[in-house]
């Protein structure tokens, strides 16, 4: 897994201009695949939700062309806007994955290794006090 950004928001973010900017992200850094069919599907996952709880919103798709999994991660301690979580949850962080069509494997591993992160409270304690993007960045 190629971990291409991280960032750390210090206000509340709409949702929308931190994924755009986190798949902005994973486009520049690999010219390989299709960037608009890629958007479509990613669009489509989000429409069916990505709130897998504990704070983390887990936009995720794979992908033909990719290489190997490429992930974006940010952290936002007064929550992303403008997306549907369960009952009055937070969202805290975003991990957006784009993984190659044919590697469900990496995909799945990838989505167990995030899920265990948070579930460290120490982790997730560290990431919560990040004060910039490089501090987002020596979590992983």
């Amino acid at each position: 897994m190629a971990l291409i950004s991280t960032r750390s928001y210090a206000q509340p973010e709409p949702f929308s201009r931190a994924l755009g900017l986190a798949y902005e992200s994973l486009v520049n850094s690999d010219p390989s695949f299709d960037a608009k069919s890629a958007w479509l599907a990613l669009s489509e996952r989000v429409s069916q939700g990505i709130y897998m709880g504990d704070g983390l919103l887990l936009p995720h798709t794979r992908i033909a062309g990719l290489k190997e999994p490429l992930m974006s991660f940010a952290v936002c301690p007064q929550g992303f806007t403008g997306i549907k979580t369960c009952g009055e949850e937070i969202a805290q962080f975003m991990c957006l994955l784009l993984s190659p069509l044919e590697a469900a494997t990496a995909h799945t591993q990838t989505i167990a290794s995030m899920a265990k992160l948070l579930l460290d409270a120490e982790w997730k304690a560290r990431a919560l006090q990040a004060q910039s993007d490089s501090d987002v960045q020596a979590l992983f």
